[in-house]
């Protein structure tokens, strides 16, 4: 199912976010990287699959060179676009009318505000490289990867204090608030439903930028490359993400935060952001363990997968975009990293529970929702727990169809 899909969303360029029925009929950064660590972790699981193996080596190589391609080159506080920069999304030439109208802030259909996507980049290059060893790809890449380094180096820690933040650089306060996967407005709150302050520092984003650090050593030495200058400068990022990511900690729930404030001050929620702390390999065994634990509790996890946000949390509501549903896509990198700390009979839970879903769906949903049965007043349902569509989900959309892709892997093991 997955691959069909991800065929009927292929440009020149890569692939768009969903169909031309959705929302985000348009190529977005995050989700082509996302879509593409999918594809390859599934490659990873079946190594004697050589036909899927080579339309994942040829389908990701156009989404890797399509990203460098719209990889920013200037500073332009309006777009939010900056050097070396990975695009959030782009529209061609002649952007969706709706987004003409609401003065979305693109230049020449282009939105760089995403403090994620860049690191992102760097992993899938190295994960490319790692399954291909396609040399000549890594060579063409190289300025852009450079590029891409040169960004995380010089534009990701406002406040050097080891950390990455961001805050929006518009100054009409257009654009997106929260530039990370979970974009909406309300995607993290203070209590009370007050915004959080920018600079904010998200923690799932420190993982990325450590795995990136990470990627940028292996690249260095498979090009015979890696000074040891640039070894110290990237360690040193490296260590200074891990000790940061401590400033996330909750003791009280043996998990981290969501997020930090502007004045690095915890924003208290448990949510799903912190399984990604897994996929990125951030932290060591004992909190790994303590995270997969937390993440089996049934505030979180469901009979049709994780949360995005805790049922206990202050601002949950499982009809808002980010604050409850389940995303396919999501539980798919929790599930990668639950695997990578030696938990694979659990993220064979994550994955039989999502795959349920779909499957009930008939086709690869961008979110869903998990409500309460008491709120079905007639006919009464003598079950705690139903599931059902979110109304504003794209009903086909590419990090759930390459999540798909994964889950079925993985469940083959």
């Amino acid at each position: 199912m997955g691959q069909r899909f991800l065929e009927s969303l292929r440009t020149p360029l890569g692939i768009t976010a969903s169909s031309a029925a959705g929302g985000f009929h348009a190529i977005f950064g995050r989700d082509s990287l996302w879509s593409v660590v999918l594809m390859l972790e599934a490659a990873q699981l079946c190594p004697e699959d050589q036909r899927y193996r080579t339309w994942v080596h040829e389908i990701a190589s156009t989404i890797l060179r399509g990203i460098a391609y719209l990889q920013g080159k200037v500073e332009n506080d309006y777009n939010e676009e900056q050097p070396g920069k990975i695009i959030h999304e782009y529209w061609g030439d002649h952007p969706a009318e709706h987004l003409i109208r609401a003065s979305w802030p693109m230049v020449d259909g282009r939105y760089y505000g995403t403090v994620d996507a860049t690191f992102l980049y760097l992993v899938c290059v190295r994960q490319f490289h790692e399954l291909f060893h396609d040399q000549a790809l890594l060579d063409e890449l190289w300025p852009s990867v450079q590029a891409a380094l040169g960004w995380a180096l010089h534009y990701s820690d406002l406040d050097n204090d080891g950390l990455v933040e961001y805050k929006r650089h518009n100054s009409r306060q257009l654009g997106l608030n929260n530039q990370v996967w979970k974009d909406s407005g309300d995607s993290v709150l203070l209590p009370g439903d007050l915004p959080v302050e920018h600079p904010i520092a998200w923690v799932e984003v420190q993982g990325y930028a450590l795995a990136a650090y990470s990627s940028m050593l292996t690249l260095y030495q498979a090009r015979a490359e890696l000074t040891p200058e640039i070894n110290v400068q990237l360690t040193q990022r490296m260590k200074a993400l891990y000790n940061g990511l401590q400033h996330f900690w909750m003791e009280s729930e043996r998990y981290f935060t969501i997020a930090l404030d502007k004045n690095k001050q915890k924003v208290k929620a448990i949510s799903s952001n912190t399984g990604h702390l897994l996929w990125s390999k951030a932290i060591d065994g004992e909190q790994a363990r303590k995270v997969a634990a937390r993440l089996t509790k049934p505030d979180m996890l469901t009979d049709w997968g994780l949360r995005t946000l805790s049922q206990k949390a202050y601002y949950y509501n499982p009809l808002m975009y980010h604050r409850g549903t389940i995303w396919p896509f999501d539980n798919a990198i929790t599930a990668i990293g639950l695997c990578h700390y030696g938990y694979r009979a659990q993220a064979q839970h994550v994955a039989a529970a999502v795959m349920h879903a779909v499957d009930t769906f008939t086709l690869p949903v961008e979110v869903y929702s998990v409500i309460p049965a008491r709120w079905i007043r007639d006919p009464k349902i003598n079950r705690e727990w139903l599931l059902a569509d979110y109304p504003q989900s794209c009903s086909v959309q590419a990090w759930t169809a390459a999540a798909m892709l994964y889950f079925t892997a993985l469940l083959k093991q």
